[in-house]
């Protein structure tokens, strides 16, 4: 019932691409204070720039594999070790999720390997639906690179559903996701660079969820064209209610 549907809370810790355009943090976007999207470096001094504890974030949901979406994990789980965590931490991502994990940690921080003291639970998708603490989700295969599984996530929440794109070129599987959420959060080179999003692709979303808010992330600090410029943009620490 629309009497049950309740506003989304979007706080976008980073707005930028891999390569920080305009000094931008690394795109990242915390969804009502529990559900983090991407967990690139820069994640944790944006959680607490924005006065918000990584201690409330429940779930993790990962795109994929580049180190600007995925290489900050080993700094949450750093500041929930010594930080005092005990609530539980999902995370999401791509087939080896757990694996490069522990990878990373293995590189950086390898007394963190089988000490947290809070209890991780690592998710695969491969598309298709799933649940994370409570919270069901759609992962889709979207088109970013071959050499690596990237996924766009759908999922519903109070009364309303939010799409993020995660790194892709436009193709069907992001399309099929869009039509009829609420809130789509879609990145955005406006240099044409053939494994993004382009203005021609956000311009195509647009108008196959025409009832979407449509928010621009992951952005390379060029103008964008004029018919785009009515679309909310994601700076630094942001916050949109929608």
């Amino acid at each position: 019932m629309a009497s049950d549907r309740r506003p989304l809370d979007l706080l976008f810790l980073g707005s930028g691409n891999a390569f920080a355009a305009e000094g931008r943090a690394f795109s990242s976007f915390l969804l009502d204070g529990r559900y983090l999207f991407d967990c690139g470096p820069t994640v944790l001094q944006q959680l607490q720039k924005a006065d918000v504890s990584s201690h409330d974030i429940e779930t993790v949901f990962i795109s994929h594999f580049h180190a600007d979406h995925f290489f900050g994990l080993p700094f949450l789980l750093l500041d929930g070790k010594y930080g005092g965590r005990t609530r539980g931490l999902t995370v999401v991502g791509p087939a080896g999720i757990e694996e490069r994990t522990a990878r990373l940690l293995e590189l950086g921080y390898p007394t963190l390997l089988g000490e947290q003291p809070f209890p991780i639970r690592f998710v695969e998708v491969d598309g298709g639906g799933g649940n994370a603490g409570g919270l069901a989700f759609a992962a889709v295969r979207v088109e970013h690179v071959p050499t690596m599984q990237c996924f766009a996530y759908r999922i519903e929440l109070g009364g309303r559903s939010l799409v993020y794109s995660g790194d892709t070129t436009l193709c069907q599987g992001l399309l099929d996701l869009a039509e009829g959420a609420d809130v789509v959060v879609l990145e955005c080179s406006c240099e044409r660079v053939p494994v993004h999003l382009g203005p021609e692709g956000v311009a195509e979303v647009a108008r196959r969820a025409p009832g979407a808010r449509l928010v621009l992330t992951h952005r390379d600090g060029q103008a964008l064209p004029e018919d785009l410029k009515g679309l909310l943009l994601a700076e630094d620490l942001s916050r949109f209610r929608l």
